[in-house]
């Protein structure tokens, strides 16, 4: 209707549809920098607008694109929503923004879908595209990637569990070791017991010219299982054993003789033939003397230890131009054909020797091999089951291969150092010892070993005053009866080791004058060093030389008797005493009684309770601690000072006789004067004129206590 009246259409009339232009794209945009199809990096192949599939490097994950329809009849009729599926859930709120910004979209598949929305009839969509989008992983995320962290962890849980298994495997040679070693520091005792008393019958005289052939070569292998023990007891740290060679020239002939000497004895009760022969006169070689000794003597010890009663082992050094070697044949059991490739393998064994019944640890070979390889030699082994066997060994000449060897005096393979290892102990009860003379300097022997405490007691006691115990815990009890000159202790026992004996002693004042000498297996620098660093006076190894340990002995006592003539004396010969000594508790302990007593020097009703007072001591602990340094009782030892201090006045000539007994702390001149000739063995008057008698004056001095 209208103001003209009412318009009619007819019903058939044909309204036509309402067009819109399609959804366009455009722009699009890598992290805000316009891609064009055909620029160098752009994942574009055509126009953004003619593409379907996008493809993306993980390092374009944001870009942007914008969308537009072209409406000229209603332009503003048109909004714009979009989402990507697989990212979001929702579609964005309709506008009329026709930008599409993706920041960080994460690697995956994913599709971008765009839509135009009516304004008016927001129902209404006119027009919907999509692109499919995807963003490659990058390469530490990728397949292959995976794959390859997959196969690292597993690499990772092999080795762990590999690490694991190693672990336990070397726990278990750890023990095995451990059995070894102390399985060797048992045998150091007996040894000790079986070489000290082949010594001193050596030594003395005590048997037949017939027979001293006999105990040398008794002493000789005594020596070689001292080796034997020592390299095992130091397995893991043995030079002979190590990379380290130390080289030095040897006479070829020679060294092989003294090397077959220490098995010809042997050889001679199997009743084999044994024999040495070279194809030279005189010829000096390289190498280092202690390896060698192991190769030659494992490979000896091999050859008579399975060659037969009436067999044979032939021992050859040959000159060979460039090269030198040695062979050994034997007649003995030989070794199966099936088994020689794994001579060298540790711990193997041959069956026939298995079932022979033969001791033996199976490393032998093994050691032999990788000492001659130190020495850059070959080795060759042939071998016919039931018929014998051959090792051969070459060495080239000169020193020239040995690049970081170490260049020694020569020694020859017998010159065993004698440095062991201490072992397990067991309780043992005490062994008393009766007190033969008390005129004797006293001795305290702690020894957890029966038969070696019984034989130190017999050994020394004639010369000392003899007492002795298993443990240090029994020792210090003794100690305090005793009052030894000295103690020798080994140091693993029960109850109380030796080395803590030794610190106990050495940290209280009523002991520490004592020297302590500690007898132990542990023979190496370190373990001597820790024992003298807690006070030990000596520290000898096992197994020890008889005349070593007498002189020792002897030398300590003696030592302690001149300290004292520097302890009796009021003269400052601090410089002549070693400089450890100024830190003890003895010299601090001396020096302050001194000091006490010369502060007290005019004072004469101070006494002995007076000084021990002042020491915090009780009067029978001062007495002996003050005894034992000094040789004098303490009255003895106060007067001592009085009188040297007197002695110098009287050299001063600035005093009369009475005002120097008066400063002196003598009450009565006359007193003075006969306690002063006693000592001196001159009147104080003549002293002064300068008369001295020539006898020692501590000799007349007596105790009035």
């Amino acid at each position: 209707g209208g103001n003209d009246g009412a318009i009619k259409f007819p019903t058939d009339i044909q309204i036509p549809e309402v067009r819109y232009s399609r959804l366009l794209l455009r722009d699009f945009m890598i992290a805000y920098h316009p891609v064009y199809p055909g620029d160098e990096g752009s994942p574009l192949e055509k126009d953004i607008d003619e593409t379907d599939h996008l493809e993306l490097p993980y390092g374009q994950n944001t870009f942007s694109l914008d969308v537009a329809s072209i409406n000229y009849d209603y332009p503003s009729n048109i909004l714009y929503s979009w989402k990507i599926d697989g990212y979001h859930r929702e579609w964005s709120r309709p506008s009329q923004v026709n930008r599409i910004l993706v920041r960080n979209l994460p690697p995956g598949s994913y599709t971008l879908q765009i839509r135009a929305i009516s304004n008016e009839e927001k129902y209404k969509t006119y027009e919907t595209r999509s692109l499919h989008i995807v963003i490659t992983p990058p390469l530490w995320a990728s397949k292959w990637a995976m794959a390859g962290y997959a196969f690292l962890l597993i690499l990772v849980m092999v080795i762990i569990f590999r690490v694991i298994m190693l672990h336990k495997q070397q726990k278990v040679s750890d023990e095995k070791t451990r059995f070894f070693i102390n399985t060797a520091h048992d045998i150091r005792t007996p040894l000790t017991l079986i070489k000290a008393p082949l010594e001193e019958v050596v030594e003395n005289g005590m048997v037949f010219d017939q027979a001293l052939p006999h105990m040398n070569m008794a002493l000789k292998n005594v020596n070689t299982l001292l080796q034997l023990t020592t390299n095992l007891i130091n397995f893991e740290r043995i030079d002979v054993y190590s990379s380290t060679l130390y080289i030095a020239e040897y006479e070829l002939n020679t060294y092989m003789n003294d090397v077959c000497s220490t098995f010809r004895k042997y050889a001679e009760m199997k009743h084999v033939r044994f024999v040495y022969e070279s194809n030279f006169d005189y010829l000096n070689v390289w190498f280092d003397s202690e390896k060698m000794g192991s190769i030659l003597k494992n490979i000896l010890s091999n050859a008579l230890k399975y060659t037969s009663e009436g067999g044979s082992v032939c021992i050859s050094a040959s000159d060979e131009g460039n090269t030198w070697s040695i062979e050994v044949k034997d007649t003995g059991i030989g070794i199966p054909l099936s088994e020689q490739k794994k001579l060298f393998r540790n711990c193997f064994r041959g069956s026939n020797v298995v079932n022979l019944k033969v001791t033996g640890s199976g490393i032998g070979l093994m050691l032999v091999y990788k000492l001659v390889k130190l020495h850059k030699g070959k080795i060759q082994i042939q071998s016919v089951e039931q018929q014998g066997t051959c090792v051969r060994i070459v060495f080239p000449k000169g020193n020239n291969h040995f690049h970081k060897a170490k260049f020694i005096s020569p020694k020859m393979p017998n010159e065993c150092p004698e440095t062991a290892i201490p072992g397990d102990t067991v309780d043992f009860p005490v062994t008393e010892i009766p007190q033969k003379n008390n005129s004797l300097q006293r001795v305290l022997i702690v020894e957890d070993n029966d038969d070696l405490r019984n034989y130190l007691v017999d050994m020394f006691n004639t010369n000392y005053n003899i007492q002795a115990c298993p443990n240090g815990k029994e020792a210090l009890v003794i100690i305090r009866e005793f009052n030894p000159d000295l103690v020798i202790s080994d140091i693993m026992m029960p109850e109380m080791s030796g080395d803590e004996l030794c610190a106990t002693i050495k940290g209280n004042l009523e002991m520490s004058h004592i020297p302590v000498i500690l007898l132990t297996a542990l023979g190496d620098e370190k373990n001597m060093l820790e024992g003298l660093e807690i006070g030990a006076d000596a520290y000898i190894t096992k197994p020890f030389s008889v005349g070593i340990l007498k002189a020792t002995i002897k030398n300590m006592l003696t030592n302690r008797a001149l300290l004292r003539q520097v302890y009796n004396s009021i003269k400052d010969e601090e410089q002549d005493v070693p400089t450890n000594c100024t830190n003890t508790l003895d010299w601090k302990f001396i020096t302050s009684v001194k000091e006490c007593i010369e502060k007290n020097m005019g004072d004469s009703e101070f006494n002995v309770e007076i000084l021990s007072s002042m020491h915090h001591m009780s009067r029978t602990s001062f007495f002996n601690k003050l005894k034992a340094l000094t040789g004098y009782a303490p009255a003895d030892y106060i007067r001592l000072i009085r009188l040297q201090y007197a002695a110098q006045l009287l050299k001063q000539g600035d005093y009369t006789i009475t005002e120097i007994a008066d400063r002196v702390g003598f009450s009565e001149a006359k007193y003075f004067r006969e306690v002063f000739k006693k000592y001196y063995g001159v009147s104080p008057s003549k002293y002064a004129e300068g008369e001295q008698a020539g006898t020692s004056p501590a000799a007349n001095l007596k105790s009035e206590e």
